[in-house]
């Protein structure tokens, strides 16, 4: 089975920060990432197969317990699958996730990063510290 990669999209993004709490020149912000959930879905009318990530970071200045950056999107990543007709749809999600998924993680950690960088703040750089990741497990 051969996967290209064909295009991504973003939905529901909703980026904040709050601006009351004060910032000084040495303060660190700790993120806290958070993948909400996962989904890989075949279409076989059109030949891809999908990932669907829900994705959440928040941040808080270091000395605060207050929130003071947030982003939420949901991020999915489209694959063309040449044999399609071939494989069934469990065969097909359990590929994407063992070859697909690294991936959009890594387009994730992008995404987050150039949001971000369209305030005053420095950009959120999420480090995903193990490649190869530890993989969602399809649920039957």
């Amino acid at each position: 089975m051969n996967i290209s990669y064909k295009f991504f999209n973003i939905n529901n993004l909703e980026y904040k920060f709050n601006p009351k709490i004060g910032i000084e020149d040495q303060s660190s912000e700790t993120y806290h990432f958070n993948l909400i959930s996962t989904t890989v879905k075949a279409n076989r009318t059109n030949e891809i197969a999908f990932i669907e990530l829900k994705v959440e970071v928040k941040t808080e200045l270091e000395g605060s317990e207050e929130e003071f950056r947030s982003l939420s999107f949901d991020f999915n990543y489209v694959y063309e699958i040449e044999d399609f007709r071939e494989v069934s749809d469990d065969e097909i999600q359990d590929f994407i996730i063992q070859y697909g998924f690294e991936n959009a993680i890594s387009a994730v950690k992008d995404f987050i990063k150039n949001i971000t960088s369209i305030d005053y703040q420095p950009a959120i750089n999420v480090d995903i510290p193990k490649f190869p990741m530890d993989k969602p497990k399809r649920m039957s």
